[in-house]
């Protein structure tokens, strides 16, 4: 064979080879070699039609089993024309393979006979002998003629493989009709046919064809080419005369989902006629057990065309199906209860990047560090701590590894500082057609984030990265992250992309495979490499995001470059706080019903308060799985004496609370705490506990006015405020620094106080009570213990400007006013600033 090189022929295994469901057959070349008893189906084929071997025979030798060799390409001067491949026949060869039929003894006319086809039948309808090939094989087969055009020049063959062998050969398919598109076949129309007796397959159709005209009753009898589950075009339906009687195959198997082949064919045509169709019952004996029984079984036990005429007269129209078995009916939500239900903000596993409950991708070129990135994210997620300076949920993770062996993972754990007692559980074989396998796992582990590294590894060879069949092998992921409500990350690769490409082009479209991999996950996270940087580049139904990270050489670990800095009200995120120091710890919901916040800001402000590094303001968030709460998290002595201080006493009856604990503050200063006093006496020494020492320094007690709105709460911290109220607290730390020793006054510096409190008694009738003590100046400048923004400020202090135009800049507090606003200047300033409490930061105290 010979072929142009402009106009090539194209070969199609699919052509030549019957494959099972599973794109599986046995090789031709297998075959040869081994003998027509190999049964293995080592031969496989992708849907773009490109084939493989596993056991390693090439294309060539296949095709060469086949017949086909492969054509030589010739300059297209040279090349002898080649006549374009058909699927039609012309009435001559119609009638040869039917006179083949008539007069052999074969068993194919047996098997007509058997069926009631008797020869006159067989001529009537042009049935024909002729063969198809099987598996390597040629098979004989019943040809039924199928007129391709309107003058019957042409003719399309419908065949019946071999229907007779009792063990037919591997790879069989009983039919073969490829090229004959879906059409209607009539066996019986007159001109006067007012309606039609429609029959599943075309058996039936010449059947019972047959016996109406031998009746000569008008009505026309017709089949489709395609089968009971297709329905061919408004075109070909049109062609069917006046009312439709649709007889389908009774006593059928039923499929894997209880419903029944012939009848819901029936009702697909049904609903594709509409008003003119009828779906009649074939006449049938009582307690007939006979599976699939059809026109033809009815025929052959008797009945007549009258018996049919009378089971039309009792078709029924198609009836609607109730509202109520329809299951999508079940699925509706009125928009009413989908704001009833629906949750109020969107819960994050890594805020911007990682939503908690769906599928998400995260590509990478090869040896760039995703595996990397994929144990950093699970490492922060079993630990609860920042992934890329972003919080996350604390729980278990699963992680599908099928790259990396056990070993390197070990080693790549021990240089990220994993240790004994993570929630991550190991899995190293997997394929997503065992998806059912993995779910009940799923549910017992309940993990907060499943990794699957990588996708190429976990999906089934059937199917190709570059099909679109990929969004069908995904969706059961996405759901299974819905229904667990746990994110899922899908590791893959993309094609090489570099840092600098990424401003000029779409990073996203470097994915591998079919563009349904991204479009059914929920967000896609690019990793791309620079000579000496990284960038991570997110998208999701929230937004975009491009961050500048880096692999820590030491640590195996991804890092942050930069500062992750959302958005925040500044007011809510105060009245948090404020709350948060009133109670031990409260869920999202106990702070959305006290503050009245909505919950969507009230997470968001949550989250930005677990990354900060300002004492007394970091949230930690803690709990169980589904059941999380916040609390503030106290880092030492003063921050633990300042949290129960402003706690609310348990005990309404009585004006004094008590703050005990086990712990000694700083064992290193040799201070103690006395289990036993029930004074509020303070000792700074072991020696103190027998006796007094001569240093005994009693916590002063708040017998002034408490402040009961946020205007005196912000006066009563006012150093100075605080001290015309106690002047003997100012003593408490004259001239005092952390860890001096008691000056020659025997005054004790604030240090050694926190060194040995046991007993703490103070006025709690108010829900916040300011501790003195923590309020005190130390010369030289303002304790570093003390956040900077919540000292009152006066006239004269130096601040840093912490937002706006001016950040940075040092200035001086020239007043306050009486709206709140503090005036500043700078130096060379021409003209002042005015600007709110918490974007200054108090510098130095100003002293005469």
């Amino acid at each position: 064979m010979v072929t142009s090189h402009n106009a090539p022929v194209y070969f199609d295994i699919r052509n030549f080879v019957e494959f099972d469901s599973q794109n599986r057959a046995i090789c031709p070349a297998c075959q040869q070699d081994k003998g027509t008893d190999y049964t293995k189906r080592n031969l496989s084929v992708a849907t773009n039609g490109a084939y493989k071997c596993h056991r390693g025979c090439t294309t060539q030798e296949i095709r060469d089993a086949l017949g086909q060799s492969k054509p030589r390409i010739v300059p297209t001067a040279l090349a002898a024309p080649v006549a374009a491949p058909t699927t039609t026949v012309s009435p001559q060869k119609i009638k040869e393979s039917c006179e083949l039929l008539l007069k052999s003894d074969n068993p194919a006319r047996q098997w007509l006979n058997d069926r009631g086809i008797d020869d006159g039948m067989i001529a009537r309808y042009q049935l024909g002998l002729t063969r198809s090939r099987c598996n390597g094989q040629m098979l004989q087969s019943i040809s039924i003629p199928i007129p391709a055009n309107a003058d019957g020049t042409q003719f399309y063959q419908k065949k019946r493989v071999a229907p007779w062998l009792e063990s037919p050969p591997p790879g069989y398919q009983p039919w073969s009709q490829k090229g004959i598109p879906a059409s209607t076949w009539f066996t019986w129309k007159p001109v006067e046919a007012t309606a039609t007796y429609l029959c599943e397959g075309e058996w039936d159709a010449i059947a019972l064809g047959w016996a109406m005209r031998q009746a000569d009753i008008p009505i026309a009898v017709a089949s489709f080419t395609c089968g009971c589950g297709t329905v061919p075009s408004d075109e070909q339906l049109s062609l069917l005369p006046g009312t439709v009687y649709i007889f389908y195959d009774r006593n059928d198997k039923p499929t894997k989902n209880g419903t029944r082949p012939g009848e819901e064919g029936a009702k697909k045509l049904a609903a594709a006629l509409g008003d003119r169709a009828r779906i009649a019952q074939v006449p049938m004996p009582e307690s007939c057990t006979v599976k699939g029984w059809d026109v033809s079984d009815a025929l052959k036990a008797g009945f007549k065309p009258s018996d049919f005429v009378s089971a039309a007269e009792s078709a029924t129209a198609l009836q609607p199906e109730p509202i109520e078995n329809n299951p999508l009916w079940a699925r509706l939500q009125w928009n009413d209860e989908l704001l009833d239900t629906a949750p109020d903000y969107t819960e994050w596993l890594v805020p911007d990047l990682l939503t908690a409950n769906e599928l998400f991708l995260l590509a990478a070129g090869p040896r760039t560090g995703k595996s990397l990135l994929a144990m950093t994210l699970a490492l922060s997620v079993a630990k609860g701590e920042l992934f890329l300076g972003r919080p996350t949920t604390q729980g278990t993770v699963l992680y599908i590894r099928m790259e990396d062996s056990p070993a390197k993972t070990k080693e790549r754990e021990t240089a990220q500082g994993w240790t004994r007692g993570l929630p991550v559980v190991w899995l190293d074989k997997f394929k997503l057609s065992e998806l059912a396998h993995l779910r009940p796992i799923v549910e017992r582990l309940d993990p907060r984030l499943i990794v699957i590294d990588t996708l190429s590894r976990v999906k089934d060879s059937q199917v190709s990265e570059s099909s679109a069949e990929m969004s069908q092998v995904l969706e059961p992921l996405q759901e299974l992250a819905g229904e667990f409500n746990c994110c899922v990350l899908l590791v893959h690769h993309t094609g090489k992309v570099s840092v600098d490409a990424a401003d000029k082009i779409d990073i996203f479209d470097t994915i591998r495979g079919s563009s349904a991999i991204r479009a059914v996950c929920r967000g896609s996270l690019i990793l791309a490499a620079g000579d000496r940087n990284f960038r991570l580049l997110a998208e999701n139904g929230w937004g975009k995001h491009d961050l500048n990270i880096l692999l820590d050489a030491n640590t195996l670990q991804w890092r942050l470059l930069g500062h992750w800095n959302p958005m925040v009200n500044g007011e809510q995120k105060e009245m948090v706080l404020e709350f948060m120091r009133h109670t031990e710890k409260a869920s999202l919901e106990e702070l959305h019903e006290a503050l009245n916040i909505p919950k969507r800001s009230l997470y968001t402000v949550l989250d930005r308060l677990q990354t900060t590094d300002i004492a007394g303001e970091k949230i930690v968030k803690e709990g169980k799985r589904r059941s999380y709460f916040y609390r503030l998290e106290h880092k030492d002595a003063i921050q633990q004496a300042e949290y129960l201080l402003n706690r609310r006493n348990p005990d309404d009856d009585c004006d004094r609370g008590l703050y005990s604990t086990k712990n000694t503050f700083f064992p290193e200063n040799g201070s103690i705490i006395d289990q036993n006093s029930e004074t509020g006496t303070i000792y700074a020494h072991e020696a103190d506990r027998s006796e007094k020492s001569d240093l005994p320094v009693e916590l002063p007690k708040t017998g002034v006015k408490q402040p009961s709105n946020p205007h005196e709460i912000r006066e009563a911290q006012n150093p100075r405020s605080m001290i015309d109220q106690n002047p003997d607290a100012l003593l408490l730390n004259k001239g005092a620094k952390t860890g001096s020793k008691p000056d020659t006054e025997g005054n004790a510096p604030i240090q050694q106080l926190f060194n040995s409190i046991q007993h703490v008694e103070y006025d709690c009738h108010t829900p916040s009570v300011i501790d003195p003590i923590q309020q005190q100046i130390f010369s030289g400048g303002i304790d570093r213990r003390i956040d900077p923004r919540k000292l009152a400020l006066e006239e004269g202090d130096r601040v840093e400007i912490c937002e706006g135009r001016f950040s940075g800049s040092r200035v001086k507090v020239v007043s306050i006013l009486d709206n709140g606003l503090i005036e500043v200047k700078a130096d060379r300033w021409l003209v002042t600033q005015k600007y709110e409490r918490k974007d200054l930061k108090l510098l130095k105290r100003f002293t005469e």
